[in-house]
């Protein structure tokens, strides 16, 4: 008899799945990491706390994207606000984590170090910069007639840079001394400096405004981080003060 009420039992106790669309980002969001690196744990955190099965789909950055935006699937992680992103899916008023996005450089090219506050402040200097595609400094380069290298992946551009292939490149601070060692070798941090931070913004969790699904979640994902479990939560990411009414 009890072996045939497991079933039952386990079928009662069943948790809504939620599929996240992802891309590699380590140490953020990595496959092969620890569940699936820092932000991963985060948000899985969260929504199991909330009574959901947490599943990760790996994809280039752009679909992840694309995907969320069709409906495809109800949410991915992180993005920082934009105005074009906020016409397309659903912002949260939580976010999960500040970004610090830095300039980084060899040391040997620049020993003087760079005094950079703004990526427009490279223009002025004639430095040459390389980016991955889609990422966010896309527009900054635009607006500012800068004409950068772009690549299509992180690791062809930290390659860039140290073939002396051109002189700054814009990155997450923590992600950027991960990817010069795991790309570049151990001792590879040592040739390298960073700039101040050009960008710090809030990291969200973006879910779609097409999945039948994405309001809800949204509206759910929020509430709970206002209830004292939540707020145990983001204490530990030193996020609790980070909630936003409206964005900029």
């Amino acid at each position: 008899m009890a072996q045939a009420q497991n079933p039952v039992e386990e079928i009662s106790q069943a948790r809504p799945e939620i599929l996240f669309a992802v891309g590699e980002w380590p140490p953020m969001i990595a496959e092969n990491a620890i569940g699936y690196g820092i932000l991963a744990r985060r948000v899985s955190a969260v929504f199991e706390a909330m009574g959901y099965q947490v599943r990760y789909e790996f994809l280039p950055w752009q679909r992840a994207y694309q995907n969320t935006q069709r409906g495809e699937y109800a949410a991915t992680f992180p993005w920082v606000w934009s105005d074009q992103r906020d016409k397309q899916v659903l912002f949260p008023r939580h976010p999960i984590a500040r970004t610090r996005q830095k300039g980084f450089y060899k040391k040997s090219r620049f020993p003087d170090g760079l005094q950079i506050d703004d990526v427009a402040d490279i223009k002025s200097l004639g430095l040459l910069p390389v980016g991955v595609a889609s990422y966010w400094y896309e527009g900054v380069f635009r607006n500012h007639h800068i004409q950068p290298e772009i690549v299509t992946t992180s690791g062809a551009a930290w390659r860039f840079l140290e073939a002396d292939r051109a002189d700054i490149y814009f990155e997450e601070e923590d992600v950027g001394w991960f990817d010069i060692a795991r790309i570049l070798g151990d001792y590879a941090p040592e040739r390298y400096a960073t700039t101040g931070p050009v960008l710090s913004e809030n990291m969200f969790v973006l879910f779609s405004r097409s999945h039948p699904e994405g309001v809800m979640l949204r509206d759910a994902f929020d509430a709970f981080m206002e209830t004292p479990k939540g707020h145990d939560l983001c204490k530990q990411w030193d996020m609790c003060e980070r909630a936003v009414k409206n964005h900029p």
